[in-house]
């Protein structure tokens, strides 16, 4: 027998994904837990009709009441309508829904808003929960008026996702990046079903090989206790590393940029008279977002930082780069992002530590080795998280406190080997 809507609303979702006809070749999918439990009508036929003909889905929508929903009598009518025209044109049931109001008009925030109203009847913590990984972190990175087209894996969406994961890893909070990515492949999976997105497309489906933790396999870092051992493998340079690389990762040290800022560094930014070194929220590397990409990171300079930028304006102060690029034929006027990591590579660090991986140390030793205060630390890492860090960056910059910070940290390197 057909199901009624009673007992379409009563279907509860199981680990696994169920299909139960209502009708006329009319069924309602209930997708698995792990894929979010949501309802959506598919209508299944023949195309060419009869025998020879192949079967088709033709997906309806999301099942429910309320705008961009069905219900089961709407569902069935809509069905009936799409079969008549496949009739009488004489084309694919399939294009009979194309073009219509589920493509690029729709948006990342239609399918946050669609899916959080599929979730009324979770706990209210969890609900509030959802809605806050969804409308606060998510669209820090990724805009809530992206279109979903622009979202699917093969238009990009991937990279996408993963610049939202390592935003929120930056802050050291790998856990909730996974967390935070789950649900948001529950969201777009709500848009798959709805029609908005196409099918395999969703760019937060979690991939084998992905860690649902954080792996130190995923930003390969080393311990204090190893770091005299990586200074005088810089100094002695046995791989033959170019200068520029060099001169570059002793700056990632004492600065703790990551890879995509340093390299693009420009001279420019630099202030003597303040003895400090501004850089542009638009900078590619900075991880700033819409809402931060007005507020410029800034470096204060000590001892050591100006005697190794003094050795780079010697090489290049013919451009406007900091570090220039160490092939003639590079793809970038500047030094290139990875060479960084090539060098570490060269030096045998390749399984042991990454350029970003570095920037767990100061988070660690500053605070256990040197007393630092773990506000100032996070303020000179860059982290801005939010209105409230707004609020708190436009009130004061604590650049002094900055400054004493790094200061510290720069001779604290010099101890344990650094060479300028």
């Amino acid at each position: 027998m057909p199901l009624s809507d009673k007992e379409i609303r009563d279907l509860k979702p199981t680990d696994k994904r169920q299909k139960k006809g209502v009708g006329d070749s009319l069924f309602v999918v209930v997708e698995s837990v792990g894929r979010g439990g949501g309802k959506s009508f598919i209508g299944r036929t023949r195309f060419p009709p009869g025998r020879s003909g192949k079967e088709v889905e033709v997906r309806i929508g999301v099942y429910g009441r309320g705008a961009g929903k069905w219900t089961l009598l709407a569902a069935r009518k809509e069905w009936e309508r799409i079969r008549d025209w496949s009739r009488e044109s004489g084309r694919d049931p399939r294009e009979a829904r194309a073009g219509e109001d589920q493509g690029p008009s729709k948006t990342l925030d239609d399918a946050i808003q669609g899916f959080l109203s599929t979730k009324t009847s979770l706990k209210e913590f969890t609900l509030t929960n959802y809605r806050r990984q969804l409308e606060n972190q998510v669209t820090e990175v990724i805009p809530a008026t992206t279109p979903l087209r622009e979202l699917e894996w093969d238009n990009g969406g991937r990279e996408k996702v993963v610049a939202l994961r390592e935003y929120i890893e930056d802050r050291g909070s790998y856990d909730q990046a996974f967390r935070v990515q789950k649900v948001l492949a529950q969201a777009l999976d709500f848009a798959i079903l709805a029609g908005w997105m196409r099918r395999n497309q969703n760019p937060a489906t979690k991939q084998k090989g992905e860690e649902s933790k954080h792996d130190p396999k995923h930003h390969p870092h080393i311990q204090w206790e190893q770091v005299p051992e990586l200074l005088e493998a810089i100094h002695l340079n046995r791989c033959s590393g170019h200068v520029q690389s060099v001169m570059a990762l002793k700056f990632l040290l004492m600065t703790f940029l990551r890879a995509g800022a340093l390299a693009r560094l420009e001279w420019k930014w630099i202030s003597r008279k303040d003895n400090l070194l501004v850089i542009p929220g638009t900078t590619p590397g900075l991880k700033r977002t819409k809402k931060t990409e007005d507020l410029p990171h800034h470096v204060p300079l000590t001892k050591e930082m100006n005697a190794l930028l003094k050795q780079a304006k010697q090489m290049n102060g013919h451009l406007p780069y900091v570090f220039g690029p160490v092939r003639e034929q590079s793809r970038y006027p500047h030094l290139d992002p990875e060479s960084p990591n090539n060098l570490l590579k060269g030096l045998g660090y390749r399984e042991v530590l990454r350029a970003h991986g570095w920037r767990s140390l100061p988070l660690t030793a500053g605070q256990e080795v040197l007393k630092a205060p773990h506000d100032i630390i996070q303020r000179q890492m860059g982290h801005l998280i939010g209105d409230k860090v707004r609020k708190a960056y436009d009130k004061s910059l604590m650049l002094e406190e900055r400054r004493d910070f790094l200061e510290q940290w720069c001779k604290l390197l010099v101890k344990n080997g650094l060479k300028i």
